[in-house]
């Protein structure tokens, strides 16, 4: 469980002052980007100060919290044995339904090749 925390004194001198926009975002000034007065951390800082001593964030200035994004669930890539198992299960499904003609017509090819050879003369 978190404990009460202890800000520090200019922490505390920052709640009671309004603050402009500028000091928490990056500003485009004369061709150069300035950074925010106020880094993140420091922001999350005050935003934790603010909620301790009940004042709003947004009163002194704190821009509104991004909402969290949403994750985008996506499956697991998997190797690519474990990718094609499928497709390979059902190929060797189909080559086994095929296989009974398969070996017909091989052995007609071989008794067609067999009479071919033999010669036409009896001796």
């Amino acid at each position: 469980m978190a404990t009460a925390r202890k800000f520090s004194d200019a922490v505390l001198k920052h709640l009671q002052t309004q603050h402009a926009e500028s000091s928490f975002t990056a500003t485009f000034v004369n061709g150069y980007w300035r950074s925010p007065r106020f880094s993140l951390r420091r922001q999350a800082e005050l935003r934790k100060a603010c909620v301790m001593h009940g004042v709003d964030p947004v009163s002194i200035g704190l821009p509104e919290p991004a909402p969290h994004k949403v994750m985008q669930k996506k499956p697991p890539k998997g190797h690519k044995q474990q990718r094609e198992y499928q497709a390979k299960q059902e190929k060797i499904q189909k080559n086994m339904r095929e296989m009974p003609a398969k070996i017909r017509d091989w052995k007609q090819g071989l008794a067609k090749e067999l009479e071919k050879s033999k010669p036409s003369l009896p001796f």
